[in-house]
């Protein structure tokens, strides 16, 4: 006599509760770097996690919730911060410079941080999760490392720096800045770093006074 119980899960579908989410994020990272978040469809996920796609957004909610979960900084912001003032705060400008082009060109690290850029700029809850990873434990402390005054402000000006490349260079290709060499770039970059930095600012008089 057939038994007539529960329904036995899908052949190939991970059903115990760890394993299937470990699995949605390890696949939500790969796709999403490989393909970005507006091409990156819950479902493909879940198909590459070998999920059911309700598990997922039982897990996550919705897309841009998977996205905040997965999404990590490039690089680890304390090594960051040391590089960038391994020769003092008066060359700090260029330093960071340097390494954000670094940063920027090797490939992995690229097709993450175009997909973040990509994704702030579309969905409110990545954006808010984009600001706390890179704002928050990198650039706030390095302007705080330096001694200068208004160092949340400066910190964000940096940061509209870093964003206007990202698409300007790797999400637009904008030429002739595109194809212009790394090095040079960087070189071009690091006087408006340092005077955002350390240098003197309308905004920080303000906050002074």
């Amino acid at each position: 006599m057939v038994e007539t119980g529960a329904p036995a899960a899908k052949r190939g579908r991970r059903t115990d509760g760890g394993q299937a989410k470990e699995a949605i994020e390890q696949a939500a990272r790969r796709l999403f770097a490989d393909h970005g978040f507006d091409r990156t469809s819950v479902r493909q996920v879940a198909l590459a996690a070998g999920v059911d796609p309700m598990l997922v957004t039982h897990y996550f909610k919705t897309k841009a919730g998977l996205f905040a979960a997965v999404v990590q900084p490039p690089v680890d912001p304390a090594l960051a911060i040391t590089f960038v003032l391994e020769e003092g705060p008066d060359h700090a400008g260029e330093r960071l410079a340097h390494f954000v082009l670094r940063t920027l060109e090797d490939p992995d690290s690229q097709k993450w941080i175009v997909a973040m850029v990509r994704a702030a700029t579309a969905e409110p809850e990545v954006a808010a999760v984009v600001r706390e990873r890179m704002v928050v434990p990198m650039l706030i402390p390095l302007a705080e490392a330096v001694g200068a005054s208004d160092p949340e402000y400066r910190a964000t000006l940096v940061m509209t720096q870093l964003i206007g490349l990202a698409v300007g260079r790797y999400v637009l290709q904008v030429e002739p800045l595109a194809s212009r060499p790394a090095q040079e770039v960087a070189a071009d970059l690091a006087g408006t770093f340092q005077r955002y930095l350390t240098g003197s600012l309308s905004g920080s008089e303000v906050g002074e006074s």
